[in-house]
C-alpha cells in the first residue's frame, strides 16, 4: 500500500513538472517573437509554424500609428512622445523604406520621450538626386524635396534627424558614373548643404534586404506542410537579398564626420548565407519590394534602441 501511495505521488510529480515545462515553453516562444529570435545577446529559439501576419492578412495593417497633419501643403505625422512630456525632437527623412522603419523609430522616441516628425515622400530620398529620378517620381519628388528642406528650416526645434531609403531606386545618371555613385554623392552634398545647423546628427539606417518573388507562394505552401519552417524554407539567398552596398552607409563613411553615423541593422535581417522572410514567427515583408510589416518593424525596437544608445555615448 505504501510503494503504491508513493508511485502515484511520483507520477503526481512528474506530471507537475511537465506542466510547468510546457509552460515554461510556451513562454518562452511568447518572448521569442519577431527580431528576438535574431538577438545574439539573448539567444532563444521559436519553433512556431505559424505566421503573424498571416499571408491573407498581410495589408489589413500596413503602417504603425502616427497623427497626420498637413503644413504648407506638406503631408507628414507625429509619433513618440508628443506634448509638454517631450524632451527632444527628431525627423524621420527619407522614401517609403524610411517610412518602414518607424514602428522600430517609435520605440526609440518613446523611450527618450522625443517627438518624431515622419516626412516621407514615396519613391522620393531626401537628397537632390530627385531631380534624376524617372518620369513619374520626379514630378512629386522634386517638390517633396523643397517642401521638406523649408520644414526642417522652420522646426528648429528639430535636432536630430534619422534616414533610409531604397538602394535601388532607378536613377537617369550620366554616362560614365553608377547608380551607387550617383546616390552616394548626393546624399554627401544633401546632407551638408540642405540641413540646418540646428541638426546635430545624422543617424542613417541602412536599407533593408529585398525577398525573393515567389515569397509569399512559398509560405503558403511551407505553411501547408507538415514539418517544414517557411522562414528557412523560403529565404533569399544573401547576394540576392543585398544586391548593392547601402549608398547611405557609404555617405556617411565618406562625409567622415562626428555629425554623421550609421547603423546597420543587416544582421536582423540575414545571416552570412541567407535572408528569411519568416523571423520569430512574424512575417517580415508585406511585399516583395522590400517593405517590412509593422508587426516586424515594431518588433525591431528594442535592437534599434540599443544601437541608438550606444550612438548617443558619443554625443
Amino acid at each position: 500500500m505504501r510503494t503504491r501511495l508513493l508511485l502515484l505521488l511520483c507520477v503526481a510529480g512528474l506530471a507537475t513538472l511537465f506542466a510547468i515545462g510546457g509552460a515554461g515553453t510556451a513562454s518562452a516562444a511568447s518572448t521569442c517573437a519577431g527580431a528576438a529570435a535574431r538577438d545574439t545577446a539573448h539567444p532563444c529559439v521559436n519553433q512556431s509554424r505559424s505566421v503573424t501576419p498571416s499571408v491573407k492578412n498581410i495589408n489589413k495593417k500596413t503602417e504603425s500609428a502616427c497623427n497626420y497633419r498637413i503644413e504648407q501643403e506638406l503631408q507628414f505625422c507625429f509619433f513618440g512622445t508628443v506634448g509638454k512630456k517631450a524632451k527632444g525632437n527628431i525627423a524621420l527623412l527619407g522614401d517609403s523604406h524610411a517610412w518602414h522603419w518607424r514602428g522600430a523609430l517609435g520605440t526609440v522616441a518613446k523611450h527618450y520621450h522625443w517627438t518624431g516628425y515622419s516626412l516621407t515622400g514615396p519613391g522620393c530620398s531626401y537628397s537632390d538626386a530627385v531631380v534624376l529620378l524617372p518620369a513619374g517620381l520626379k514630378e512629386t519628388c522634386i517638390p517633396w524635396y523643397a517642401k521638406t528642406k523649408a520644414f526642417l528650416k522652420r522646426h528648429k526645434e528639430i535636432s536630430t534627424v534619422f534616414v533610409s531609403q531604397l538602394n535601388t531606386t532607378p536613377l537617369d545618371v550620366p554616362e560614365g558614373l553608377t547608380p551607387e555613385a550617383v546616390r552616394t554623392a548626393a546624399f554627401e552634398k544633401s546632407w551638408a548643404k540642405d540641413l540646418p545647423k540646428n541638426i546635430k546628427h545624422v543617424v542613417v539606417i541602412s536599407d533593408v534586404p529585398v525577398p525573393r518573388s515567389d515569397t509569399f507562394t512559398c509560405i503558403t505552401k511551407a505553411i501547408g506542410s507538415p514539418g517544414v519552417f517557411p522562414g528557412p524554407a523560403c529565404a533569399t539567398p544573401r547576394a540576392d537579398g543585398l544586391t548593392v552596398p547601402d549608398v547611405g552607409l557609404a555617405a556617411v563613411a565618406a562625409l567622415h564626420k562626428k555629425r554623421y553615423q550609421g547603423i546597420d541593422m543587416t544582421s536582423w535581417f540575414c545571416d552570412d548565407v541567407s535572408c528569411p522572410p519568416v523571423i520569430g514567427g512574424t512575417m517580415v515583408y508585406r511585399d516583395t519590394e522590400g517593405h517590412m510589416t509593422p508587426a516586424y518593424s515594431e518588433s525591431l525596437g528594442p535592437y534599434l534602441l540599443r544601437a541608438v544608445r550606444a550612438l548617443k555615448k558619443t554625443w
